[in-house]
């Protein structure tokens, strides 16, 4: 038996090992391409309703956009660190890195965390009521690689490795009884090990990668879950991300729509927490992340963008979303709506990164709930 005192050493160990590893890949990514990368050192407080109020700083080192490249593609390395209120302690880094003439992109991540979170039981029709809180303690790592084959066209493969355990389990809630408030039977309450490797196809016409203003995005992959790959658990996750941005006028920074659909579909045996997930600061903003999880997932969302005067912009944004266990049970009344408003800030003009604020609401959430974060949701 691993006492508490044991586990959290392994974590920490875990976390530093992450920012130690970018680190390297840094001094490794951006050496002759990158003259003078813009660098960036942004401590900063947040607030998502996952999370509540939170601090944390990130390093952001920005390689200059490659001569006659769209937007921002360049090379690009961020590690950061987070504390929030719910006490929950997250450290990441991610490594964008373009090779062989810049038509191939190679992409690593890692995750470690020690994050309380919610659990509502699975399905569309669970209450806010059911709510059980667990802690999650995790490590993850994601490696893609891409190959330009023709102009705005990519395909590439990827894998992942993960481990988790929960604890701080309700005695008799659905999480300890391993079945919820719908008998649907729960995996991952067991420490879980997922290894997958996967496929993925790209087609990219957008004029800049953070902040487009035209043009379209189509990503689908799909992943699989294997003993073979040192899996606790066998699954296939198939998803298909798509955007389509129009401008409304002629300047250089127009007002522009944004749309996406998200599609996530999931077979075998998945745990709880590799499940689809409505909610969060990307996809139905509105909802806690998790709100609603099951196999199947579609969403859709817009926004129009509001260029103001000089860094400043606005956002209006509109969704729906469900989720379900099966396709013929995706059922049009059971939608979830959710709307909002928010500004945006450039800070850097070199990738075109904006700090956004939102105000958003959902059907269950009479006052808004807020997020402040880096980057576009799409």
């Amino acid at each position: 038996m691993i006492n508490a005192h044991s586990k959290s050493q392994r974590w920490i160990i875990t976390a530093f090992g992450c920012i130690a590893t970018f680190l390297f890949l840094a001094s490794r990514g951006f050496s002759d391409p990158d003259l003078n990368p813009e660098v960036l050192v942004l401590p900063g407080i947040f607030t998502t309703p996952e999370t509540g109020f939170g601090a944390g700083a990130g390093l952001f080192v920005l390689g200059r956009p490659i001569s006659g490249s769209r937007g921002s593609k360049a090379n690009a390395l961020r590690v950061g660190a987070i504390y929030t209120e719910k006490k929950q302690f997250v450290v990441r880094g991610s490594l964008e890195k373009y090779l062989n003439g810049e038509r191939d992109l190679f992409s690593a991540s890692v995750v470690a965390q020690e994050y309380p979170d919610s659990f509502f039981g699975i399905g569309s029709n669970t209450r806010v009521v059911d709510e059980e809180k667990y802690i999650s303690h995790a490590w993850s790592a994601q490696v893609k690689y891409l190959h330009e084959y023709s102009s705005n066209f990519y395909f590439g493969a990827y894998a992942l490795l993960s481990d988790e355990r929960i604890d701080h389990l309700a005695p008799a809630g659905f999480l300890a009884r391993r079945t919820d408030q719908n008998e649907n039977q729960i995996n991952g309450i067991d420490p879980v090990r997922l290894g997958g490797a996967g496929l993925t196809i790209r087609l990219d016409t957008r004029d800049d990668y953070q902040d487009p203003t035209k043009g379209y995005f189509v990503e689908g992959g799909t992943i699989l879950y294997r003993k073979a790959f040192g899996s606790t658990h066998e699954f296939n996750t198939t998803t298909l991300d798509g955007r389509w941005f129009v401008p409304l006028t002629t300047v250089d920074n127009p007002l522009r729509l944004g749309f996406q659909t998200v599609i996530t579909s999931s077979n075998g045996s998945p745990p709880f927490q590799s499940l689809a997930q409505l909610g969060g600061r990307d996809v139905l903003r509105g909802y806690f992340l998790g709100r609603f999880r099951d196999r199947n997932l579609l969403a859709f969302q817009s926004e129009l963008r509001i260029p103001l005067r000089g860094k400043w912009g606005a956002v209006g944004y509109a969704a729906v979303g469900n989720i379900s266990k099966s396709w013929d049970g995706m059922r049009t009344k059971e939608f979830k709506p959710a709307g909002g408003i928010g500004a945006r800030y450039r800070l850097s003009d070199v990738q075109k990164v904006n700090l956004r604020l939102d105000f958003t609401w959902g059907h269950e959430t009479p006052n808004p709930s807020y997020y402040l974060s880096l980057a576009e949701a799409f």
